[in-house]
């Protein structure tokens, strides 16, 4: 299960093979980032993809969390990561091509 954002409610979305408490753990970051605590979200993250190292969204939030922290190259990192485990989606790729785009005219 994955969240989607609703408003500040979250709801619960099936989410193929990731436990639950790595579950868990992102439904923690998601408040932490709608707190506008990125810092905080991105250790929850981290623990999620320790626990659950193929959950391609929570790689993608830790992507917007470090870019919301101006760690781009990180953030780039991330999305990789995400796009990599699942490539038929399409919002990390929009976020790394950006700050890719960015980085290269030398805004980021």
């Amino acid at each position: 299960m994955y969240f989607v954002r609703k408003g500040i409610n979250m709801e619960w979305q099936y989410t193929k093979a990731i436990p639950i408490e790595a579950q868990y753990l992102y439904r923690k970051a998601m408040e932490m980032t709608l707190q506008g605590q990125p810092g905080m979200a991105l250790n929850y993250f981290k623990q999620a993809v320790v626990i659950a190292p193929r959950y391609s969204q929570a790689y993608y939030e830790m992507g917007n969390c470090l870019a919301t922290l101006g760690l781009y190259t990180e953030a780039i990192e991330k999305y990789q990561r995400a796009v990599h485990i699942d490539p038929s989606s399409p919002e990390p790729r929009e976020k790394m091509d950006r700050l890719l785009f960015l980085q290269k005219d030398g805004k980021k």
